[in-house]
């Protein structure tokens, strides 16, 4: 099992079962009903951004209990593989399948609404015993370097919505996905569509668009010169929600880490941006970007 093996090893005992439990006192999330998968399955495209050069599968890791956007973008990412072919989606919250001898079987993995600071461990670590809290932390320290490592290699990051909620804890995970959360407005916004010319805006046809959605406010190591900014709040047809002194409000971007690549979309709260088109259709294009099929700058454009 080379340099990673102990860590892989600890598949084997069996530690990875608190991964489907809920916490007690937390409220089941409601799952997407067959009339919301349809419509889902109605919006998204039908064809991809581009065809893929060979088979594509793709991770899509996050706890469904965590954040109530989660089951809808597993079945938007379910939907998006099957209907277009752009790649295979496995569904999971299991931390080992983000050691190296199980990641490295994926062309990009997306972090779905993660939204923990540490969620690679288990909600209830200090309520186990003391040999099996050590065991579960050197795995998350494994885990951490696995993902990075990863990435950094060539392979493809996507982060939906709560992905930049998650690994406060964690610096070199904000470097990478490119800001954290700092705040959020849940309102109608108009988006501008900042690079017509994009790839992964190609779909969007030169324009933006209006949704009603939570969007997130970035902060710290968010920074533009750092990062490919796609789609941002067009204040010339909004409120500025003066929560930023720069009205910087970044919607989605790209970035190169080491090797890898990066997109990252603040949309996706609401239960109905899943079955919008615009939206499915920026979120499938950055994907094929992540995955190495959708060829398309990174390098940002501002200094």
């Amino acid at each position: 099992m080379r340099a990673y093996g102990p860590m892989v090893a600890l598949a084997l005992l069996g530690i990875a079962a608190w991964a489907q439990a809920r916490p007690p006192g937390k409220k089941p999330i409601p799952m997407p009903t067959k009339r919301q998968i349809a419509k889902i399955e109605a919006a998204a495209p039908a064809k991809p951004a581009v065809k893929p050069a060979k088979p594509r599968k793709l991770l899509v890791w996050g706890h469904v209990w965590t954040h109530q956007p989660n089951p809808f973008a597993r079945e938007a990412f379910k939907v998006l593989g099957r209907k277009t072919g752009a790649f295979e989606a496995t569904i999971s919250d299991d931390p080992n399948l983000l050691l190296p001898d199980e990641i490295a079987k994926f062309d990009a993995v997306v972090m779905n609404n993660i939204h923990e600071r540490e969620p690679f461990l288990p909600w209830d670590l200090g309520k186990r015993p003391k040999a099996e809290q050590d065991r579960l932390r050197q795995r998350d320290r494994a885990v951490k370097k696995s993902l990075l490592a990863y990435v950094a290699g060539g392979k493809g990051l996507v982060g939906v919505h709560a992905a930049t909620a998650a690994c406060q804890k964690w610096p070199e995970y904000g470097e990478m996905i490119g800001g954290y959360y700092g705040g959020h407005i849940y309102q109608e916004v108009t988006i501008r569509n900042e690079e017509p010319t994009h790839a992964v805006n190609a779909a969007l046809g030169g324009k933006g668009w209006t949704i009603r959605d939570e969007v997130y406010i970035m902060r710290a190591p968010y920074d533009r010169s750092k990062l490919r900014v796609l789609l941002s709040l067009d204040l010339a047809k909004m409120k500025d929600p003066g929560k930023r002194p720069d009205k910087d409000y970044a919607i989605s971007w790209v970035r190169p880490y080491g090797k890898g690549r990066v997109f990252y979309c603040t949309l996706g709260h609401a239960s109905a941006t899943y079955w919008d088109p615009t939206f499915l259709q920026h979120v499938l294009a950055g994907t094929q970007f992540a995955l190495g099929d959708l060829k398309a700058p990174a390098a940002p454009r501002d200094k």
